[in-house]
């Protein structure tokens, strides 16, 4: 981005306020939603954002009951590592602490995830997929035609969305059930479900190539 003159700065502010926004780049910001924010929706925003860390992609999760600054699950730790992502950092936070009514595209497992999202949080439904309703989606949907990512990504979920109300019921029980209470070798498949199918969800939004 070439930056603004500061001559342009002294002589019209708000025009040089204008030039940089139209100057930036689009932002495309993401959620991903489970109960807890210690399993599912962690591994899942570490997951995209291995996929996406050279865009101007925002990643974040949270959970629909407040658990407190919990850590994560220690398998969630465990499928981290396999797959080569850190969630050391994560901290668990709640739907009831931010407004999803910007965000570009929320993510579920379950249905309560989707409508806590809508409900408590202000996400746009159109907007808002369980992650296997959207990886089928993204099968069905040819990517928009736009050599910018983040344009690429933002069209083909409004695409998704009008393909997904041909039919609704078609994506019916496409969760990925919680895995507290699971055995490891559970939790684990768990896990890798939901890195898969956040990697895949990346790749095929933005265009980067498949690597799962």
């Amino acid at each position: 981005m070439e930056p603004v003159s500061p001559e342009l700065v002294l002589v019209d502010p708000h025009l040089a306020n204008a030039i940089r926004r139209e100057s930036s780049p689009p932002l495309f910001r993401v959620v991903f939603v489970c109960t807890g924010n210690r399993f599912r929706s962690a591994l899942a925003a570490a997951a995209f954002q291995s996929v996406v860390s050279h865009l101007p992609v925002e990643v974040d999760s949270y959970g629909t009951i407040d658990v407190g600054s919990a850590q994560p699950l220690p398998e969630a730790v465990s499928v981290a590592v396999a797959f080569g992502l850190e969630l050391s950092g994560h901290v668990a936070k709640s739907l009831g602490t931010t407004d999803l009514s910007q965000r570009s595209l929320v993510v579920g497992f379950e249905p309560q995830h989707i409508t806590c999202a809508v409900g408590v949080a202000g996400a746009r439904r159109d907007s808002a997929f369980l992650l296997r309703e959207l990886n089928d989606l993204l099968e069905h949907v040819d990517p928009a035609p736009d050599d910018d990512p983040i344009q690429r990504a933002t069209q083909t979920i409004a695409h998704a969305n009008l393909y997904r109300r041909g039919d609704p019921r078609r994506w019916l029980g496409r969760e990925i059930g919680d895995p507290m209470g699971l055995k490891r070798p559970e939790q684990h498949a768990i896990g890798q479900a939901v890195c898969e199918g956040a990697i895949r969800a990346a790749q095929d939004l933005f265009g980067v190539p498949r690597t799962v």
